[in-house]
């Protein structure tokens, strides 16, 4: 049906299709494969790769000489990669190369003297990894409560980074601030906004899918911060709601009061780390169920 549309560009952003990818090359060479923690914030993605055959553990002390370790695209912090080594356990590194550039920028800036501060969520883990490449001593603000731990920080250097999949606007609101009170207090303030552009596109093109659509249906992670932020956006355009199982849309449609037919035009978009065969699956089952209709 032409009024079903997938948005243009969505799901699986490259450093979670590496991921898989490499998780999927591995297994397919016979490898004992563990995933440490979920590769991607994406329960399916994760279930699909367990599926496959791939372990999923959650503590270093579970690892073992005997397994192929997979890191997640959110990366980790450096004590994870030191466990592995001295316990000569081999793993694949599939940080996100974007994640990797803040880890290299923020060491970078720490050799010369620059305190670190983080724009992001607070225990979001790709926060935390990035966390411990700053030695620990890297500030995060999340909200602008969160910017009073800089008025004691006097005639220093400051280096700004920020989580690859938080809100651009609001980015862009505690750097105002942030600016301000380095200004106020001296500092010189070097900024770099980190935001993923896979991210910038994934929303870019389902906000204009959204300005011509009756319905938007986000498909993601509910723990997924990208697909959080997507959902939202979409939202102040049409109706939208917003599924981890494609299976549960009807049911999803019907608790927010939606009624679709064989006319209503019908967005799909999907967070970064969502499989894009869930989203044809899911076009195919609308139309299944549309097409039962009298």
């Amino acid at each position: 049906m032409e009024n079903i549309k997938i948005s243009k560009i969505c799901g699986l952003c490259e450093g979670c299709k590496n991921v898989i990818e490499t998780t999927k090359a591995q297994l397919n060479k016979g490898k004992n494969v563990t995933l440490f923690k979920e590769v991607v914030h994406n329960k399916n993605a994760n279930k699909f790769l367990n599926d496959l055959g791939a372990k999923i553990k959650t503590e270093l002390t579970e690892l073992n000489s005997n397994e192929l370790v997979i890191i997640r695209a959110h990366g980790e912090p450096p004590k994870t990669f030191e466990y592995l080594n001295e316990n000569r356990i081999k793993f694949k590194d599939c940080t996100c190369p974007n994640v990797k550039k803040i880890h290299n920028s923020t060491q970078e800036f720490m050799l010369k003297g620059y305190k670190i501060i983080i724009v992001g969520k607070q225990k979001h883990p790709e926060v935390v990894g990035t966390q411990g490449w700053c030695l620990g001593g890297a500030i995060v603000i999340e909200t602008e409560n969160d910017l009073e731990q800089l008025n004691e920080i006097k005639n220093d250097k400051l280096h700004l980074v920020c989580q690859t999949t938080f809100n651009s606007s609001k980015f862009d609101e505690l750097e105002q601030k942030i600016t301000e009170i380095a200004k106020q207090n001296n500092c010189e303030l070097s900024v770099n906004k980190t935001i993923c552009n896979a991210q910038k596109l994934i929303n870019l093109y389902a906000v204009e899918l959204a300005k011509e659509s009756d319905i938007m249906i986000v498909v993601g992670g509910k723990n997924s911060s990208n697909s959080v932020e997507l959902f939202k956006n979409v939202s102040y355009y049409c109706p939208s709601i917003f599924i981890e199982d494609i299976y549960t849309y009807a049911q999803e449609l019907e608790a927010n009061s939606i009624k679709i037919n064989k006319t209503t035009r019908i967005g799909i978009t999907a967070g970064a780390s969502t499989l894009k065969e869930e989203l044809i699956e899911l076009k195919k089952l609308i139309e299944s169920d549309l097409n039962k209709i009298n």
